[in-house]
């Protein structure tokens, strides 16, 4: 089983972190147009573009994408990203996100069946999309790092920093991603802050 049938098959798990508003049964995934992708991803072994990029908007107003870089060599590093907007119907997503339970949903039989913890607790890393919560941990002999951010509330396309560089407690706009470096190699602190702030958010929809 390819590892891009999988991640499509599993990804549908995400569906259970939104509102109740987002539970529809009737989901429709269309493929996201390159010029139309809001997600960028500058970290080692990455391609410019994904090689998944799939959206769902629901007649509430909401909108999902999913993005994957897909290893380009056996053990070779991957990346997978989930965009929440919920700005069309005045959705809000807030509270705290456990990184590492988005990372078991997002990686459930790609790879190791559990992400093992590295770190006790969330990290905070300055980037240019203001704080982002950073948590790493180990997947069988992968290094990897979760990662997530709010945008403004008013979702209007542009970044918000929040007050004081905190990172922002609440949004319409979710951004939540997972790294995992080539098997056996290790994942530095200042590759985690590089890689943090290789994550671009543009304003472009269909």
């Amino acid at each position: 089983m390819s590892l891009l049938y999988r991640f499509a098959a599993t990804c549908l798990l995400l569906l259970s972190a939104l509102p109740a508003a987002a539970h529809d049964t009737d989901t429709r995934w269309e493929a996201i147009r390159p010029a139309d992708q809001r997600v960028r991803w500058q970290a080692e072994g990455l391609t410019a573009p994904p090689q998944m990029a799939e959206s769902f908007t629901s007649p509430l107003g909401y909108r999902l994408e999913r993005y994957l870089w897909k290893a380009q060599k056996p053990g070779g590093s991957f990346a997978i990203a989930v965009l929440r907007d919920l700005s069309e119907d005045d959705h809000y997503l807030s509270g705290p996100v456990d990184l590492i339970k988005f990372a078991t949903a997002v990686l459930k039989g790609l790879e190791a069946p559990k992400p093992q913890v590295s770190e006790p607790k969330d990290v905070k890393v300055a980037t240019l999309n203001g704080p982002v919560l950073s948590r790493r941990f180990n997947l069988g002999t992968r290094q990897c790092v979760a990662l997530g951010f709010y945008a403004q509330p008013q979702g209007n396309g542009s970044q918000a920093r929040a007050a004081k560089d905190e990172p922002l407690a609440e949004g319409s706009l979710r951004l939540d991603g997972v790294y995992c470096a080539t098997a056996g190699q290790p994942l530095t602190a200042d590759q985690v802050l590089a890689y943090a702030a290789g994550v671009k958010l543009t304003s472009r929809k269909e």
